[in-house]
């Protein structure tokens, strides 16, 4: 096509005028698609640390008020294995409450606790594989008194991978009980999801609290091959296990299911998603969006802006040459249809070189250890920020970028081929 030919060669012709578009379509995009593949993958690392410490995707909850005991559990897990897809690892926790009377104590220094988290290191391996260790790891064997612990506290009590402290806590009986716990790992603290947090042995923990070797508070399940549930998804898990069990309404908020477990009779269950345990965090992660979100459309709103008013004027600068192409019979769609086409190369070339300069950009601050910055550990993965390539957002922000640029340059060719060929001619630069 000549309008092709034509759009090309002008843009290769005038290039020296272009290099400042090109310039503002790069860093533009550049820094929008960085900002976005950024952001994308510290929300993902918070995800990660949620599923560790809540047990994954989707947890399964009673309101016996006997601390939240699951009847008859395993028969349950066998029920759940038959509705739950292949791909599911189901695992059983005990969530020990420790706000009062539980403490470490490690050479007359003490640290009180907030959650003791019983659970199986042996089936949960590939969850706590996501956790970022300082020292040690979480391969810890069944039945043993070996525990992880936040880098905080470890630091309060000035102990590291090996040493043992004391655990100080009443039995159900109400006895004091005090325990020897080795540290096998510690982890970096996540704030919200674990600094006054400890994880140990389900089978140990029980024992220590004097619960028989049956007891469990939560169900977890887990699909380690998703990368999250969609609503449906959950709601069709949730009407299958309304056919085998007494089933509380899906919430978007657990605390709705605490608020009505009084109301309810024994034995009623709550299947909980991950997004209804994430009610704390959820205004950190909308307004982390909202942030982002308003960094990405300035950045484009400029792009726009920029392109469109500086390709305006050069536009005009040259309807002389638009009224040779009318004066020699050229239609006013194929002289558009040119000057779109030179826009869009532009356009396209700026993009894809502000797409990759944000791959770079990712790629460098993937290799720099931001683990020393305090608190920051809840959006790092083993320390390090992990940006994820988002193609949704990816595909959004580059169609504003052209789609809106293109619209404005438009309006402005759509001007100028609406006079008459003698004028156009007449008109100097």
């Amino acid at each position: 096509m000549i309008e092709t030919t034509l759009g090309f060669r002008s843009l290769i012709y005038r290039k020296k005028q272009y290099i400042s578009l090109f310039l503002i379509c790069l860093f533009g995009t550049a820094i929008s698609l960085f900002s976005l593949f950024m952001s994308r993958g510290m929300l993902d690392s918070l995800n990660e640390k949620a599923l560790v410490y809540y047990g994954g995707d989707l947890v399964v909850m009673s309101n016996n008020h006997s601390d939240r005991f699951i009847p008859d559990h395993k028969n349950m897990i066998e029920k759940l294995k038959k509705i739950m897809p292949s791909d599911a690892v189901i695992t059983e926790r005990y969530d020990f409450s420790a706000e009062t009377n539980v403490s470490l104590y490690y050479e007359g220094e003490e640290v009180l606790q907030r959650v003791i988290k019983a659970v199986d290191f042996e089936k949960e391996s590939y969850l706590f594989a996501k956790m970022n260790m300082m020292e040690g790891n979480a391969a810890i064997e069944a039945g043993s008194n070996k525990i992880l612990l936040s880098a905080p506290i470890a630091k309060k009590l000035g102990v590291k991978c090996g040493d043992s402290i004391t655990l100080y806590l009443r039995t159900i009986t109400g006895y004091i009980n005090t325990v020897d716990l080795e540290i096998n790992g510690i982890f970096s603290d996540s704030s919200v999801f674990g600094m006054y947090t400890t994880y140990v042995n389900l089978d140990f923990m029980r024992k220590t609290y004097g619960y028989d070797y049956d007891f469990t508070n939560r169900i977890c399940i887990e699909f380690p091959e998703r990368k999250g549930l969609n609503d449906k998804f959950i709601a069709d898990l949730q009407k299958k296990m309304e056919k085998e069990f007494k089933m509380f309404p899906l919430v978007d908020d657990k605390r709705i299911f605490y608020d009505s477990e009084w109301k309810l009779s024994e034995d009623t269950f709550a299947l909980i998603p991950l997004k209804s345990n994430l009610t704390d965090v959820k205004i950190l992660k909308n307004a982390m969006s909202a942030v982002i979100m308003l960094i990405i459309v300035l950045l484009v709103l400029i792009i726009n802006a920029g392109m469109g008013s500086t390709y305006r004027v050069i536009v005009m600068k040259r309807i002389n040459e638009i009224g040779i192409y009318m004066a020699i019979g050229m239609k006013k769609t194929s002289i558009i249809a040119s000057l779109l086409l030179e826009s869009l190369f532009l356009l396209l070339s700026g993009c894809s070189a502000g797409l990759v300069i944000s791959f770079v950009l990712c790629k460098i601050f993937s290799t720099v250890n931001f683990s020393f910055i305090p608190g920051f550990s809840i959006f790092l993965t083993k320390g390090f920020l992990n940006p994820v390539i988002y193609g949704s957002g990816l595909f959004a922000v580059l169609f504003s970028v052209i789609f809106v640029t293109l619209l404005a340059v438009f309006y402005s060719v759509n001007k100028c081929v609406n006079i008459m060929p003698c004028q156009a001619i007449s008109t100097n630069e």
